[in-house]
């Protein structure tokens, strides 16, 4: 364990962390004193100590840091409460429904035993909602689904009802992305939300990317529970 810290050190660590504060991520081409500073094995203990007390995970990747929330037992780091307020769900069924669509585009992004590979570039938003779609089928087909919420405590049931009973989108409005009440509308929400994130882009109004800090994220931090790696699980493979 490290003790008696230089004062050099500590003024490094705190000038290193109230950047990444204040910026969201440090990259190696603009500031490269400051991004190797991290390489520093006493700043980089200190800087895991401030991300303890501030409940901050720093992601390190070859060539820029970034901050974001703890996702301990936490939605990418928010309460549900709050969640729901910032992206205008009225109850947890709708909230966990987006919960669904982030943890199938990592799915559809990622794999290996614990989503460290990534496997494409690009995700379509008409694809992805057919993919839900399936699996949502598929859960309400089964005749066990009351004892996988208990076991996974989580509410399949609701969720897959709620996603079935609406369109998969308006074809009244040419824009999907302007569109309530229907499967892609869920889609696009969820996604601005992870666009606000900075962990997605979305080109021509349908084609997804991750950013480099959602692969850096998902490859080296996530899912970091039990919980979340046996939803994934049991969502990959039904």
């Amino acid at each position: 364990m490290m003790e008696n810290f230089s004062p050099d050190s500590v003024r490094k660590a705190f000038s290193l962390f109230m950047n990444l504060i204040e910026k969201s991520k440090i990259s190696k081409k603009d500031e490269p004193e400051l991004f190797m500073s991290y390489e520093d094995p006493e700043i980089s203990y200190i800087m895991r100590i401030f991300e303890e007390e501030s409940g901050i995970m720093v992601l390190h990747s070859s060539d820029t840091l970034y901050y974001t929330p703890r996702t301990d037992n936490r939605f990418f780091g928010f309460t549900n409460e709050e969640l729901r307020d910032k992206m205008g769900f009225a109850n947890n069924t709708e909230l966990y429904l987006s919960y669904i669509i982030i943890l199938s585009i990592i799915i559809k992004f990622f794999n290996g035993e614990n989503y460290n590979n990534k496997i494409r570039t690009m995700l379509n938003v008409e694809e992805l909602e057919a993919y839900i779609t399936s699996k949502l089928q598929a859960v309400e087909a089964m005749e066990n689904n009351e004892e996988i919420d208990e076991a996974l405590n989580f509410n399949f049931r609701s969720i897959s009802k709620l996603w079935l009973d609406m369109p998969a989108y308006d074809e009244k409005i040419k824009n999907f992305s302007q569109s309530k009440g229907t499967r892609i509308s869920y889609i696009y929400r969820t996604i601005k939300f992870l666009q606000e994130q900075g962990l997605v882009n979305l080109d021509n109004d349908s084609e997804i990317y991750t950013t480099d800090k959602m692969d850096t994220l998902v490859i080296s931090y996530y899912p970091e529970s039990t919980r979340k790696r046996e939803i994934l699980s049991f969502i990959e493979r039904i």
